[in-house]
């Protein structure tokens, strides 16, 4: 090509039509084929084309360093450098812009190898090479480089992607070969690098049983195009050692559409699953000792129960040794006074001539306060006494029958009395009188509790304790020498009354509480039966009836 001359704008590095869209550096130490070049790029198909030219390859990085080049027209052959070194520094000063290379070096290996280094094409000067050639091939070199570079940019967040993220993302082919994987996925697998993994499958990184399951998995995945969402996977890995993975898998679809493989994600919680499995083993063991925890509260509150009735009893029996010591003092200190009460109450009645009708109801009045005191009197007496019994083998039948002899006036028409007394039972040593006092004083009750009528039970006999007998409402009714299995006499009174108030049922033993109307008794009658049975070493429990009414049981051993 001849030389161009030095006054040709195309030889100058500066910057021709800076309006164009596109501007274009020429290295090219040719003249004529600048000179061509001139040419070409003059033609309106070139109209969106600045152009610089230089005429080096000094020369034409420094221009690049510049900036504002969008493509580059590139001779291998310049003055300072030559073939693929001349390219290979063009591009590393220019590494984000397109290069056509302009040889007149018609070599094919030559031209792959530029292709190779990232040229967007290779012309040859003077073979077919014209203008429109060479503007499609510029056009196509932008258009192709934008494409490269969106390409790369998606590129390098995909890397980004794989290298950072601390999930498994893998990618398989039809045939669930790895073709790519993630830097968590080779860590896992204990690889060197990503290239180890590609072309082999789970059955290489993981025991049999998970990657069988695995593979079953994703041949469903692309059979039938569902993914699988947020599956708990147990994998099993060669040495035996067990991970659990959160994973999701899915098709992998080519263009067309079709599915060509399956790639999936995965979180690593083994630590989460160890955690858990941990906190079901410790809420078990807490369980456990809850459990535990429970039957010693039960233990100790059964304990503590008991102690609190070992308690009440010292107290009872403490309080009624002192009620007792107090009692024996009252009764002697006051029965003299009253003796002496009495005698005048009955010379003032022997010895008043003509008493007039209030005097004589004011007397009577004073003698019934002092029977009544009396009553009251004899009853701590009873309560107090500390002298030993008169015992003698009785037939606590034969007592019941006599006892009952002794209350037959107070047995209203309006009350049917049913005997179930059985005859000839084994003798036991009592005291019959004491005794016989406790029966009439039951029998008592028992009437005064059916005013209206009723009816009224006595039975007597032998038995054999269960442990229905010896607790109710888990309560203990007799004496720790009472237990289930043992044989006794038993005699009870029951009646079909209005039964005992709950609130009142404890206290029906304290001396002075009574449940009757004031003047109809002292509220000793219960606590000196308590305590003469107690003395025969028998128990006395008063409970009320489920069907309505009370009944009073005694015990006595044989």
């Amino acid at each position: 090509m001849p030389k161009q001359s030095a006054q040709n704008p195309c030889i100058r590095p500066s910057l021709v039509n800076v309006r164009a869209q596109h501007n274009v550096l020429l290295i090219e130490d040719n003249p004529g084929d600048v000179r061509l070049m001139q040419e070409y790029l003059s033609e309106p198909s070139f109209a969106y084309f600045g152009r610089v030219h230089a005429a080096s390859l000094k020369e034409g990085i420094d221009r690049l360093a510049k900036g504002g080049i969008d493509l580059l027209l590139l001779d291998l052959t310049l003055p300072d450098c030559t073939w693929l070194e001349t390219f290979a520094r063009i591009a590393a000063a220019a590494p984000q812009t397109p290069i056509i290379v302009l040889s007149g070096q018609d070599d094919e290996s030559l031209a792959m190898n530029t292709v190779h280094q990232g040229a967007q094409d290779y012309l040859v000067k003077g073979h077919a090479v014209d203008a429109r050639i060479i503007a499609r091939s510029m056009r196509y070199a932008i258009e192709r480089k934008r494409a490269e570079d969106a390409l790369a940019k998606e590129r390098d967040l995909l890397h980004t992607l794989l290298n950072n993220l601390p999930d498994r993302i893998y990618f398989k082919d039809e045939k669930s070969r790895f073709m790519r994987i993630s830097k968590a996925v080779w860590e896992q697998f204990k690889i060197a690098g990503p290239k180890e993994a590609i072309g082999k499958t789970d059955f290489d990184f993981f025991a049999p049983e998970h990657a069988s399951a695995a593979l079953k998995d994703e041949q469903e995945i692309m059979r039938t195009g569902t993914p699988i969402l947020e599956k708990i996977e147990k994998e099993i890995l060669p040495d035996g050692s067990v991970t659990w993975a959160f994973t999701s898998k899915f098709p992998l679809k080519d263009k067309r559409g079709r599915i060509v493989g399956n790639f999936g994600i995965s979180r690593d919680i083994t630590e989460q699953k160890r955690a858990e499995e941990k906190l079901q083993q410790a809420n078990t063991e807490l369980a456990l000792k809850q459990e535990q925890l429970q039957e010693a509260l039960t233990e100790l509150q059964s304990s503590h129960e008991a102690l609190k009735a070992a308690q009440f009893q010292l107290i009872q029996a403490e309080k009624m040794q002192s009620v007792g010591r107090l009692a024996a003092g009252v009764a002697h200190e006051v029965k003299n006074p009253l003796a002496i009460l009495r005698m005048g109450i009955d010379y003032l009645f022997k010895n008043l001539q003509q008493p007039d009708q209030e005097t004589t109801l004011i007397l009577s009045d004073m003698a019934e306060a002092l029977r009544r005191a009396d009553l009251i009197i004899m009853g701590l007496l009873d309560f107090s006494a500390t002298r030993a019994l008169d015992v003698v083998a009785q037939d606590v039948g034969a007592l019941v029958e006599q006892s009952l002899a002794l209350v037959r006036h107070e047995i209203r028409p309006s009350i049917k009395l049913i005997r179930e007394i059985a005859s000839k039972l084994p003798a036991v040593k009592l005291d019959q009188n004491r005794i016989k006092q406790v029966f009439v004083n039951l029998v008592e009750n028992a009437i005064h509790a059916m005013p209206e009528g009723g009816t009224l039970t006595v039975r007597a006999g032998t038995k054999q304790l269960t442990p229905q007998d010896i607790e109710h409402d888990q309560e203990r009714r007799f004496g720790e020498q009472f237990r289930a299995g043992q044989t006794v006499i038993f005699a009870e009174v029951l009646d079909t009354g209005h039964g005992i108030p709950k609130d009142k049922l404890a206290k029906i033993f304290d001396p002075f509480f009574t449940t009757k109307p004031a003047g109809k008794g002292t509220g000793l009658g219960l606590t000196v039966a308590k305590k003469i049975v107690e003395l025969h070493g028998g128990a006395l429990d008063i409970r009320n009836r489920p069907e309505g009414g009370v009944a009073a049981t005694l015990l006595f051993r044989i």
